[in-house]
């Protein structure tokens, strides 16, 4: 008889984290389940309250927001409760645990935007990567890292600005958010924005320059040159700076000098006049 291998703990562990990064979040029975015989599962009948007065939509890059009969997108967030959200406590509260939302419960945490008063500029970064997701923090681990060094050789500290992701929740495995959840977050950003009110805005990425510009927005064609995003709830259009993602600084010397000459641009920008 042909021994068995033993498989150690770490292996095993490893293993799990392997799957969880795939997107596997529910274990699957050893025995087929017939589904035909299981009875379908019936939401709970919305609240007269709930139903918005008129119709739900956005003209912007992304296209309008697929609703349903509630008002609330097929993504899963509100929308009424994200317009009528007074400051950004309430819009987290109200926000927290989107019904329908396939990331909101998939990922580990929800990053939380980070408000500072009189900020020179409010930071937009990508859909959250393993580390963010881990901690529950912006711009964890080695994006953190070489962020702060960034902001340093501008005389900056990351303590001083505000910042949001593009996307709360990590799509499973890290893969590239689809339209149908940009869109579904889309409002979420908008308002997390109008709330911080920032003089300035910089993306990091191409997730938040396409959820803010359009879906053909490039971050290598639009880097290097200022353009403005209306924000429902700001009287005037905030002025917008795109910049390459801290994690691709690593892919070539060309990358990291596009990045310098980017923050020369936003260091002139905030200079006082």
């Amino acid at each position: 008889m042909t021994p068995q291998p033993v498989v150690s703990r770490a292996e095993l562990l490893a293993a799990l984290q392997l799957q969880y990064e795939w997107g596997a979040d529910e274990a699957l029975c050893e025995l087929p389940v017939d589904r035909l015989s299981e009875a379908v599962p019936q939401l709970p009948p919305r609240r007269p309250s709930d139903v918005p007065s008129g119709k739900s939509g956005r003209q912007d890059g992304l296209g309008p927001v697929a609703t349903k009969a509630d008002g609330v997108p097929a993504g899963g967030i509100n929308l009424r409760a994200v317009e009528e959200a007074p400051d950004l406590p309430t819009l987290m509260r109200l926000t927290a645990a989107p019904d329908d939302l396939f990331l909101a419960r998939t990922a580990t945490h929800r990053l939380e935007p980070v408000f500072v008063e009189d900020a020179p500029f409010m930071l937009i970064g990508e859909a959250p990567d393993a580390d963010e997701d881990r901690s529950g923090a912006l711009f964890a681990g080695e994006a953190g890292a070489l962020l702060e060094k960034m902001l340093r050789s501008a005389a900056m500290d990351r303590s001083q600005i505000s910042m949001a992701p593009a996307l709360p929740w990590r799509p499973p495995g890290g893969r590239t958010p689809s339209d149908a959840e940009m869109q579904a977050c889309h409002p979420l950003l908008l308002r997390t924005i109008a709330l911080c009110r920032p003089r300035f805005l910089v993306t990091m990425g191409v997730t938040p320059l396409r959820m803010l510009l359009g879906p053909e927005a490039a971050v290598g064609r639009l880097r290097g040159k200022w353009t403005e995003v209306p924000v429902p709830g700001l009287a005037t259009p905030v002025p917008l700076l795109p910049m390459r993602h801290p994690l691709q600084l690593r892919a070539s010397a060309a990358a990291r000098r596009n990045a310098w000459q980017d923050l020369l641009i936003l260091m002139e920008k905030l200079a006082p006049e």
